[in-house]
């Protein structure tokens, strides 16, 4: 009987974990700081299957701030005191200065971003274009994604700068997706070394 105690509570915990890794993929809120982010912990976190929530972060006339509606009440963040946040889509943005980083892979080691930046005619604004950057973990400011500066990020591992070399021609590809390894090339890689 008490082997069964052992295992039911065991299934117990197993439960838990299970559940709320779940509510994890299903939520959406504030990553105050970068440590936060790490530990997945969300701040006015809600499951976007069951509750609603709106995070505002391009706030008209001022777009330093986040405004966030949750649970009835209205709370105003400064972007620059805030790390970033998980929208309704799953998608996790990053705030550096005033701003705002799309993180392509936030379960990877080398974090890539895409930034879109509007493409200005004489005319005014026409479109956006997208630049890409990455950091080595999550407090480090986001550095364009070229080789060069990988290489820089890890002065010693001169194997994987040869693998940059080999793998990549134009900074260009840096942004390639192994899909068969479901994660950017250069993290496979990055993997294959260790």
């Amino acid at each position: 009987m008490k082997n069964l105690s052992s295992y039911g509570m065991l299934a117990i915990i197993c439960l838990f974990f299970s559940s709320s890794l779940m509510a994890q993929n299903d939520s959406s809120g504030i990553y105050k700081t970068a440590s936060d982010f790490q530990q997945k912990k969300l701040s006015y976190a809600i499951n976007y299957k069951t509750e609603n929530h709106k995070i505002n972060d391009d706030v008209l006339f001022n777009n330093n701030e986040i405004i966030v509606k949750h649970k009835g009440e209205k709370f105003k963040l400064d972007k620059k005191s805030t790390y970033g946040y998980k929208n309704t889509k799953g998608e996790v943005f990053r705030f550096v200065g005033d701003k705002e980083y799309l993180l392509l892979n936030p379960s990877e080691s080398i974090f890539i971003y895409a930034f879109k930046r509007p493409i200005v005619s004489n005319k005014g604004p026409i479109g956006y274009t997208t630049d890409y950057f990455y950091s080595v973990d999550a407090p480090s400011i986001p550095q364009p994604l070229t080789k060069n500066n990988l290489k820089v990020s890890f002065p010693n591992n001169h194997k994987f700068h040869d693998l940059l070399d080999e793998n990549f021609k134009t900074n260009e590809d840096l942004v390639l997706y192994d899909s068969f390894h479901k994660m950017y090339k250069i993290n496979h890689l990055m993997m294959e070394i260790k």
